[in-house]
């Protein structure tokens, strides 16, 4: 893959719900799209540090960066966006403890998501493999 955008997520379960983030008008996915809260990993942060900042921007949610727990899978695909395909990688984290309250941003509405729900949604590449990933380690 050319020109991979190297980004970081983050999981967060609550009973048999996973938070993911709905992308809205100003978000550069698609409009109405699910995935986790994640974002590009920017220059000179380390995937977890990257990992707690979205968390924080897109959902409102704070974490202790120390205590995200490594998922040792890695991910790649191409995601069609408005301003059209382009290549990541993503590195993600496990999240057991947060603080704060949920709150939308200009790009993203975060949401509790019942698991059995997932399968009737329309998700980014890879979320439900990366949540199940993650699961192994909750």
């Amino acid at each position: 893959m050319d020109n991979v955008i190297k980004t970081a997520g983050v999981l967060v379960f609550l009973d048999n719900k996973v938070l993911l983030v709905r992308h809205g008008k100003k978000a550069e996915h698609l409009n109405d799209v699910y995935g986790l809260p994640a974002g590009r990993i920017e220059e000179g942060e380390t995937a977890v540090v990257a990992a707690g900042r979205e968390l924080f921007e897109e959902t409102g949610l704070k974490v202790i960066t120390e205590n995200l727990i490594k998922i040792p899978e890695f991910y790649t695909a191409s995601i069609e966006r408005k301003g059209g395909i382009k290549n990541f990688s993503q590195e993600n984290f496990l999240c057991k403890n947060w603080e704060g309250e949920l709150k939308a941003s200009d790009e993203t509405i975060p949401e509790w998501i019942i698991m059995d729900e997932l399968k009737n949604m329309e998700l980014l590449p890879n979320v439900e493999k990366m949540i199940f990933d993650a699961l192994k380690l909750r």
